[in-house]
């Protein structure tokens, strides 16, 4: 299409709401325009890169063995109920009522659905493994939505969740997505490095934050140096070999990174030739809109994993999710 059809209506100045360099081009150059607080239209050119860097994901997930499905933004609130999460979540979800006077809630995640939706589908152990994820708007009601599309109200996000027959094929299934992950910042041209976290109020077992340091940051974290001297082009693996991709997560993993809450500061000065603590933003990675993906925001992933069992009348079905699951974890379980 010719310049002079296309629909490009770029700023002359630093719109004044614009605090930082990222923010104040995509207004000027046209990408994006701001419609309330923390909420964005994507204009023509800046919808054609948000739907490139959409489908880099999909394609690395596609190659991971995941499985794109598409759930609902609009939820009905008895699956959060049952979970415990409906009161549990605070501000941050949009809750409504419809037209019969049912509590609805506008997804911030879509944990309980997933789960709902595969334990009504699967029939036996056998219809595991499993990695379900999809690409969908979501909505947080964030305090102070700042940074432009990095830290909005409304963010387009990935989440993946896996289920598998025992503990050990679950961390299997974790580590594809951290490869997964790795393979698709570098695609992108970013070093995200893996950093212990938190796993928040989702909980598990591991969590891992995939974070690109930035000059305008606001959270403190702490890494090796020899970080910078790693390999971070996209490289060739058989996700299927379960022996390569534990190897190239060790690889990743044995050099000492952590955000703040989960910093040890005895640890890191026994393992750290180089110490270096610096501040850096959490950006979303296919968000236009923090801390992490859960699942991959711009230009943040979070990974997550938590082990649980559920048990179904006459068979013992073992479910591993990279998230967490529904219902809490039965007495005993690890």
């Amino acid at each position: 299409m010719r310049l002079s059809q296309y629909f490009l209506p770029i700023l002359r100045d630093d719109p004044k709401e614009a605090e930082i360099v990222s923010h104040k081009l995509m207004l000027r150059a046209g990408m994006i325009r701001q419609e309330s607080a923390g909420s964005y239209s994507w204009l023509p050119i800046g919808f054609r890169v948000l739907k490139k860097i959409e489908q880099i994901v999909r394609e690395e997930q596609d190659r991971a063995g995941a499985i794109e499905v598409l759930m609902p933004t609009i939820q009905s609130a008895d699956l959060w109920k049952k979970s415990g999460r409906y009161e549990a979540y605070g501000k941050e979800m949009l809750r409504i009522k419809d037209r019969h006077d049912r509590d609805m809630l506008y997804g911030p995640t879509n944990e309980e659905q997933i789960t709902d939706i595969f334990r009504q589908g699967v029939q036996s152990y056998k219809d595991l493994p499993r990695n379900l994820y999809h690409i969908q708007w979501k909505f947080r009601d964030e305090v102070r939505p700042r940074f432009g599309v990095m830290r909005g109200r409304e963010f387009l996000m990935k989440d993946a969740y896996s289920f598998d027959v025992s503990r050990e094929a679950g961390q299997h299934s974790y580590n594809k997505m951290f490869v997964s992950y790795l393979r698709t910042f570098a695609r992108m041209g970013l070093k995200a490095v893996p950093m212990r976290a938190e796993t928040g109020p989702i909980g598990g077992k591991d969590s891992h934050e995939f974070l690109v340091l930035a000059d305008t940051g606001e959270s403190e974290v702490h890494f090796d140096r020899d970080f910078y001297d790693m390999d971070w082009s996209a490289f060739e693996i058989d996700y299927d070999d379960v022996a390569a991709v534990a190897k190239v997560v060790e690889d990743f993993t044995s050099k000492y990174a952590a955000t703040e809450e989960k910093h040890d500061v005895a640890e890191f000065k026994k393992r750290v030739r180089f110490a270096e603590g610096l501040t850096l933003q959490h950006r979303r990675v296919l968000s236009a809109n923090d801390t992490g993906c859960e699942g991959l925001r711009f230009a943040c992933g979070w990974l997550r994993f938590r082990y649980c069992h559920n048990e179904d009348a006459d068979r013992r079905v073992t479910v591993a999710m990279l998230w967490h699951t529904l219902e809490p974890a039965a007495k005993g379980t690890k």
